[in-house]
Parts: C-alpha cells; sequence; structure tokens
C-alpha cells in the first residue's frame, strides 16, 4: 500500500548516521531535523561539517549507514521511485547540455519525468520568462554568460515542477544583481508552495531567504532556528577583524599572553584570510578602548572591519576556530 504524503512535513530525518567504510570516516554521525512544508530551510556548514553527505542521502543519491529519511512520508532507500517524483535538485556543478538551447534543454529534461509535451512546453516558457532568459530562449547552453548558465541549471531543476528542491549553492560565483532576481525567484516559489532546502556559503543569503537555518558541523547539527533567533541567542553581538603588520604567530602569542583583557577572551584566527575576529558587544563604541589595549600590547594595525550583528558572526561563533593555550 502506497504511503500517504505527509502534508505538514517535507523533510524528515531521523538518527541519520553515515560511515565511509574505505576509511572508516564518520561523515554524519547523528543528525536529526525535520523540514516544514513550504518553508525555506538553509544547512549552513563548513567544508567537511557532513552537509553534503547529507543531502546526497535525502536526495537519493547516497544511501545512510543507519537512521532514515523520509520525504513527503517516503523512505528514500525504500520508496526511492516514490521519493524522486517529488524532489527537484539543483547541484552546485552545471548539469546541461552545451550544444543544447535553452528551451531545449528544459525540454529534453522534462521528458525524462514523462510529463505531457504540451504542458512541458509551457511550463518550460513559464521558468524561462521568470528567470531573464527570455533573450536566451533559442541560445546554445556554452554560449550563455556565467550568472546565465546558474539561471538555466536552476530551470532544470524545477522542470519537474518538485514540490521539494534541493539548492546547493545556487548562485555561487554570480554578480549581487544577478543574485537579488535568483533569490526573489526563490521566494515566489515560496509563496507557490514549494519547499526549498538551500545550501549557500553567503550567509546574507541564508538570513534574508530563510524560515529557518540549521548548522552542521563535525557530522552533527549544533544549532536549528530561525534567522532571528539565532542571531540573538549565538551572534555574541558585532564582530571586528583585525590585521596586523607583525607575523601571526606573534599577534597569537600576544592574545593568549592578555586572554585576561575581557576584549580578547574570544578571539577568533580565520587562517585563509590572516584575520583576527573579536566578537564583542557594541563594537563601535568599544573600538578605542581595544585600540588602546592593541597598542599596549606593541602591535600594529594595518586593516580594520567592523561587521554589525549577523548571521555570519553566528556562523563564525559556532564553527571558527578560538585561540587557546
Amino acid at each position: 500500500m502506497e504511503t500517504q504524503i505527509n502534508a505538514a512535513i517535507a523533510l524528515d530525518i531521523e538518527h541519520l548516521k553515515k560511515i565511509y567504510t574505505d576509511g572508516d570516516v564518520i561523515a554524519v554521525e547523528d543528525v536529526s531535523f525535520s523540514v516544514k512544508e513550504g518553508e525555506i530551510f538553509s544547512f549552513l556548514g563548513p567544508n567537511g561539517a557532513g552537509k553534503s553527505t547529507t543531502i546526497s542521502i535525502a536526495s537519493t543519491a547516497l544511501s545512510p549507514t543507519s537512521g532514515t529519511v523520509k520525504v513527503f512520508g517516503f523512505d528514500v532507500v525504500k520508496q526511492t521511485k516514490e521519493v524522486r517524483k517529488h524532489i527537484g535538485i539543483c547541484p552546485q556543478d552545471l548539469v546541461f547540455y552545451d550544444n543544447l538551447t535553452v528551451y531545449e534543454n528544459l525540454i529534453f529534461f522534462g521528458k525524462m519525468y514523462k510529463r505531457p509535451i504540451k504542458e512541458l512546453k509551457k511550463y518550460a516558457t513559464f521558468l524561462i520568462s521568470h528567470v531573464g532568459l527570455n533573450e536566451k530562449r533559442n541560445t546554445s547552453a556554452n554560449k550563455l554568460s556565467g550568472g546565465m548558465k546558474r539561471r538555466l541549471n536552476l530551470l532544470i531543476a524545477l522542470v519537474n515542477d518538485p514540490d521539494l528542491i534541493f539548492l546547493d549553492e545556487p548562485t555561487a560565483g554570480l554578480d549581487p544583481q544577478t543574485r537579488r532576481l535568483i533569490w526573489e525567484f526563490i521566494l515566489d516559489l515560496k509563496h507557490k508552495g514549494k519547499t526549498i532546502f538551500l545550501t549557500t556559503h553567503y550567509m546574507d543569503e541564508a538570513d534574508y531567504l530563510s524560515d529557518r537555518v540549521a548548522i552542521i558541523d563535525n557530522g552533527n547539527i549544533i544549532a536549528l532556528d530561525s534567522p532571528f533567533d539565532l542571531k540573538r541567542e549565538f551572534s555574541g553581538g558585532d564582530i571586528i577583524e583585525f590585521k596586523f603588520n607583525e607575523p601571526d604567530k606573534t599577534v597569537q602569542a600576544k592574545f593568549r599572553e592578555y586572554n585576561h583583557n575581557s576584549h580578547f577572551k574570544e578571539v577568533s584566527y580565520i587562517e585563509e584570510d590572516n584575520l583576527f575576529r573579536i566578537a564583542i558587544q557594541n563594537g563601535l563604541i568599544t573600538i578605542p578602548e581595544i585600540l588602546k589595549d592593541i597598542h599596549e600590547m606593541d602591535l600594529h594595525v594595518s586593516d580594520m572591519n567592523v561587521r554589525a550583528n549577523s548571521l555570519e558572526n553566528v556562523f563564525i561563533n559556532l564553527t571558527g576556530k578560538r585561540l587557546r593555550n
């Protein structure tokens, strides 16, 4: 007997675990959460946190080691065909055919879902018009700009009119104007009743779009709530970023030496950017005091930036590396 669609929960994950046996690597340790029908749910995490593995299992591309994952009540392992009828996937990698036009790509992929051709043609035209690709409808995909290719990639994920849409970095590398166009399109999908499962490295994107956000690290969910409540609970206030003239190891040693100072108890070092970050309430007001303390530490600031309370602050506070002895 076929399982009926659960109208309240689009994606339900319970005690999901994934171990890659070739290296005994625990990619996902014990993950449980649900995504409500009709919401935009952002799934955030550093590289290697278990984000991609969770998505691959939820979209039927990978089998779990243990635990259960259900899409509208259908088990991703036992009822794979039913699950795939309800999902669309927009991966980071481009999946279209270069020598086909924008319109031909949509028709080609749409036929895989056995949609009636008249209905498919009408829907393909609708999709093309809604992301500003009308003028490129009959242009080969290989002649599109990078931003247009991203938009085509998104449309292919939607051509089967899915109920749950997995968007993996849908605006990566796009200019601000095109990103905003995609954001409004995603919000329009939500207003039409679609459920969006979004991964992104742009914290402003997750903040702007999401009803709820889950942050995963080391294979476990470490926070899950609305952007507003996450910022209220975990942001630590404003973030002040510093770069120094002195070598990074010297700066780290100085901060450790002065960690009795309340300003320097929660310092994060972002190695790839050579940045030192201090989370503090009322950052703008506190800057003169911090600069005075840094001068007493005999350090010289080469660059400084203040980031207001944001979801990025939450992410850094929860997943960033703190300087400790």
